[in-house]
């Protein structure tokens, strides 16, 4: 028996079979987008954790046990997992069904990846950890030859390329992502560093010049999208700013001929970092540099403010003065502290490097208890925060002079100090002239640890 099925019937059922393929295919595509993340985090730090990336940023709910799961929709790339306190890098690609566990005691020591993807994220976890070991100390690195600089970098080049070859990832972009980062890591921690000074002036070893030669004449500078991601944009802004503040040939000739305008002023941008009070010693070279390539620009005369405020800053010159009340509403000025050295650290409730000086500055009061020196601490938390600097005074049990600024970073001492990042710590002699405008911090970190600072002991010593 045939059935005859009105027309508008047979539509009404075309329809809905294309709808229905068409939801199914959406469900597909979407489907492919998708990472599944579980977990467990053991002494959980919050009830949140963070995944971060460009321009995604996804908030995943913690359980009081520490369990999470979610769905991320993601592009392939690099991430952030983040739980408050510590982070880790993640990769991530649609179809990943990762299952993480982490006990934030040892966050770095424990964090484990099972499931789909657990190999490159199981690698990025232990190469992490190689390269927290391997970091060199200041002291350490003072000590160093250029060439043993360079046997080391290589090194760890080496053993950085063995450790992925180990894993056995089987994804080739994240392979050659990681192989690039290697090789442009390598080739910016040379560069930069006194291996990259010895070259460009021409007093590095026949070994380390000509393995440096065949390095980045190797490299096409007229290929910008060579240069689009991070560590080869690291490598190309070291290399510029470090030949061109050397004033070497080939690299101004690089500069001038083979790159666009868009990365003349990134490399602009990285040479203005340069006039600055971390960077005294080659204060002059950077400012002459930035002086011959925008000599006929306007922005130059920002920066000649700037060079001629760091040297009105210079030893032996008065400090510019303050007067901010402490924790009672006293007002101290630094005029009433005439008579004693004043060891000022500039910090503010929310800064981790702040907080973590904070046992070696009492350290060093205790120290030195007896001795004529004012320690003060000069907060700039916002205003409307004063309270919980308070109360981080009193659960820290922190001593000395414990004073906020009025306006935060817009505070007048932070303005004439040229104040840009925390913390920051600054010495007066005993009428108020200045003995560094960057002097050092109590702790020093080597090898992974904080230790007291010698050099800000001699510094006390010498001026008492």
């Amino acid at each position: 028996m045939i059935l005859k099925i009105p027309l508008n019937k047979n539509l009404a059922i075309l329809v809905t079979l294309a709808l229905t393929f068409s939801v199914n295919l959406i469900y597909c595509q979407d489907f492919r987008k998708i990472v599944k993340l579980s977990g467990k985090i053991t002494n959980p730090q919050s009830d949140k954790i963070f995944i971060r990336g460009t321009k995604f940023n996804k908030v995943i709910k913690v359980t009081s046990e520490g369990e999470f799961s979610d769905t991320l929709k993601v592009e392939p790339g690099n991430y952030s997992f983040y739980d408050s306190k510590e982070s880790t890098s993640i990769y991530l690609e649609p179809g990943y069904d990762l299952t993480i566990s982490v006990d934030t005691k040892e966050f770095d020591e424990t964090i484990k990846y099972t499931g789909i993807g657990e190999r490159p994220n199981n690698f990025l976890a232990s190469y992490f950890m190689f390269t927290e070991k391997s970091v060199l100390g200041n002291n350490v690195y003072k000590n160093m030859s250029s060439q043993e600089f360079f046997d080391h970098s290589l090194m760890i080049f080496k053993k950085s390329t063995a450790l992925l070859d180990k894993s056995k990832i089987d994804n080739l972009s994240f392979n050659a992502n990681q192989n690039e980062t290697f090789y442009f890591s390598l080739l910016s921690d040379l560069i930069s560093s006194k291996v990259g000074k010895e070259y460009f002036s021409g007093k590095s070893t026949g070994l380390i010049t000509q393995y440096l030669d065949k390095e980045i004449n190797s490299l096409d500078f007229k290929d910008a999208t060579l240069f689009n991601s991070n560590y080869p944009l690291r490598f190309f802004n070291s290399y510029f700013t470090a030949g061109l503040v050397a004033n070497d040939e080939n690299c101004l000739n690089k500069y001038e001929n083979d790159i666009n305008e868009q990365q003349k002023k990134g490399i602009i941008t990285s040479l203005k970092r340069g006039i600055s009070f971390y960077n005294e010693v080659e204060l002059d070279t950077y400012y002459l540099t930035l002086k011959k390539l925008l000599a006929d620009d306007n922005s130059f005369k920002i920066i000649k403010t700037k060079y001629d405020q760091i040297y009105s800053l210079k030893k032996g010159n008065p400090s510019p003065s303050f007067n901010y009340p402490d924790t009672s509403g006293n007002s101290i000025s630094l005029e009433s502290l005439e008579g004693k050295l004043v060891y000022i650290d500039v910090w503010a409730t929310w800064c981790g490097p702040c907080k973590a000086q904070i046992p070696y500055l009492k350290e060093l009061e205790e120290k030195y208890r007896t001795k004529e020196i004012a320690f003060v601490s000069l907060s700039i938390d916002q205003l409307k925060d004063s309270s919980k600097w308070k109360k981080m005074i009193i659960e820290k049990e922190l001593k000395g002079i414990q004073l906020m600024a009025d306006n935060a970073w817009r505070s007048s001492f932070v303005k004439d100090y040229l104040i840009e990042g925390i913390p920051r710590f600054i010495l007066l002699d005993s009428s108020g002239k200045i003995i560094s405008a960057n002097a050092p911090r109590p702790a020093s970190f080597e090898n992974g640890n904080y230790y007291l600072n010698n050099e800000i002991q001699i510094l006390f010593d010498e001026n008492l």
